[in-house]
């Protein structure tokens, strides 16, 4: 390991925490990190809010991780918390993030894990997901194609 990096626990589990568009499925941020703490939810959000232009959600939609409830008190008042969400919660579900999540699952199964926090695979998987991933969902678009965002190249 290099200088600054930490081992993800003794077993190599990490958790990541995906923020994700609701509507075009654009995976704004991907943040790694060692705890599922406070910590980690405040900086997915800081992350994604930089990364949309300094852009705060209406709606945040999560599960019932007091974590993610706290964080998402950091965007302040006007951001409304939908909590509790699931897969088979038809008022509020979070289908769509879930299927992102087991998609990686699968491919950090093949990799055995992450085992650095400074791991740039969250980010090189957000990049393929956004710009290089059509989906079915999205009539074979990517999440960029949706959102408008075009790439200029033969080979992406």
């Amino acid at each position: 390991m290099k200088d600054g990096e930490t081992r993800i626990g003794h077993t190599g589990i990490a958790y990541l925490w995906n923020v994700m568009d609701r509507e075009s499925r654009f995976l704004i941020a991907s943040k790694l990190s060692e705890k599922r703490y406070i910590n980690g939810a405040i900086q997915a959000f800081n992350e994604a809010i930089k990364n949309s232009h300094n852009s705060k959600p209406d709606v945040v939609y999560t599960d019932a991780l007091r974590a993610c409830r706290e964080g998402v008190k950091t965007l302040g008042d006007k951001v409304e918390h939908v909590s509790k969400c699931g897969v088979n919660k038809p008022h509020a579900n979070n289908n769509r993030v879930e299927r992102l999540n087991g998609t990686l699952r699968e491919r950090v199964k093949v990799q055995r894990g992450w085992k650095s926090s400074k791991s740039a695979i969250a980010e090189g998987q957000r990049i393929y997901y956004n710009f290089v991933k059509p989906h079915q969902a999205l009539e074979g678009k990517t999440p960029s194609d949706a959102v408008g965002i075009k790439v200029e190249a033969k080979n992406k």
